[in-house]
């Protein structure tokens, strides 16, 4: 089933330079956020950096077989097997196994969905006429889909999502002698499909599908709106390994000296050596990538706060689509450099060295950017 739209709207000159004013007053906000997610993500990673160095320095050996009173209150490492008492449960549907550490409940419900489309070209005088195109089909999504923010909401109702997606955790995991705390076994992440057993009654309402449960009017081949599917997914009790705290026996987040938090499993044998190499490096990615969003916002900013300059020449499009471009590349040349000077400014405060590097680096970055802008035109002899 799909239904689709055309709206046909037209703005004038008035009202899109009163839209680029308002604009420049959200750039303005923006510009202060970047910075601060620039200057405060440096200073995180900074932090991550120095705990997990003295952290791996501190850390104790211990074996899983036994309780270590020495231990208590310190950074451990052990590799062993886990041991689960009772199984992890989905208690909507009673699903469960006794060698369940988690167990993670995957719902979709077959909904309508909004998908847009849009076309605009300006006029001689300033306006613009858009043409948005609004189709509506029915598709399964693990996320409740709020209809009542459609455009067109009328005969696009979607129900209440009924269950949602969840994942259950084993009250008395175990690694050897040691109780898996809850921010641990969040660590222990690699699921894999898992069947019920198939003796296992539904609740009222539902019915085994395949490896799951279905709940609705229809079939999983042919649904209705509002239908239902359930799969499942899990972790097994299998050989792990755990770096994190030791507190009246149970394996839980450590706090360094600096507040941040260290709890680190894997699956399988692995040295401690080998768990904070691969946590630096996922606080280096994450590093890189709240670098990225920082830069992205201050650019957005800088071209909203631009935006007017495009919009008084609007009355010829083709200057206007000029004048888009010289934004752009300004922003671009005032936002890298920007973002590097940001960077390195949080680099002095807590690593000098290197943040002198990157305000050389953001130095030359803008020379470089100014000199190709002014790069002198070539003159041609008859």
């Amino acid at each position: 089933m799909a239904d689709d739209f055309t709206d046909v709207t037209t703005e004038g000159y008035g009202s899109r330079l009163g839209g680029s004013i308002i604009g420049v007053l959200i750039g303005i906000v923006l510009l202060p956020i970047s910075i601060g997610l620039l200057y405060w993500n440096e200073g995180r990673a900074v932090e991550a950096q120095l705990a997990l160095t003295q952290g791996a320095k501190e850390l104790v050996e211990i074996a899983p077989d036994r309780l270590d009173p020495t231990a208590e209150g310190k950074l451990v490492h052990l590799s062993g097997a886990m041991i689960v008492g009772a199984g992890a449960k989905d208690p909507l549907l009673g699903a469960t196994g006794h060698d369940l550490a988690r167990l993670q409940r995957n719902v979709e419900m077959y909904q309508w969905k909004e998908q847009e489309q849009s076309t605009s070209h300006e006029s001689v005088g300033g306006s613009k006429t858009t043409e948005k195109t609004y189709s509506y089909r029915q598709e399964w999504s693990s996320q409740a889909i709020n209809s009542g923010a459609f455009k067109h909401p009328e005969g696009h109702q979607n129900p209440p999502m009924p269950v949602h997606t969840e994942t259950f955790d084993s009250d008395d995991a175990k690694l050897g002698a040691y109780k898996l705390g809850a921010a641990v076994l969040d660590k222990i992440d690699d699921f894999k499909p898992f069947t019920p057993d198939q003796a296992l009654a539904p609740p009222d309402g539902y019915r085994r599908e395949g490896d799951g449960f279905f709940h609705g009017a229809g079939n999983p081949a042919s649904p209705a709106l509002g239908d239902v599917k359930i799969s499942f997914n899990a972790v097994n009790a299998e050989p792990v390994s755990v770096v994190a705290g030791l507190s009246g026996g149970t394996l839980t987040e450590f706090h360094g000296a600096n507040g941040y938090a260290i709890a680190m499993a894997q699956p399988g044998v692995a040295s401690a050596a080998e768990l904070f190499k691969e946590k630096k490096q996922q606080e280096g990615n994450l590093s890189w990538i709240l670098r990225g969003v920082g830069w992205l916002v201050m650019f957005i900013g800088l071209m909203l706060i631009a935006r007017p300059i495009s919009m008084a020449l609007a009355f010829l499009p083709f200057l206007e689509g000029v004048a888009e471009t010289g934004a752009f590349l300004i922003a671009l040349m005032v936002s890298l450099p920007l973002t590097l000077l940001i960077i390195a400014i949080a680099w002095i405060t807590h690593r000098p060295i290197l943040g002198v590097g990157l305000l050389v680096a953001a130095a030359a970055m803008f020379w470089a950017l100014k000199g190709m802008r002014r790069k002198p035109a070539v003159a041609i002899s008859r």
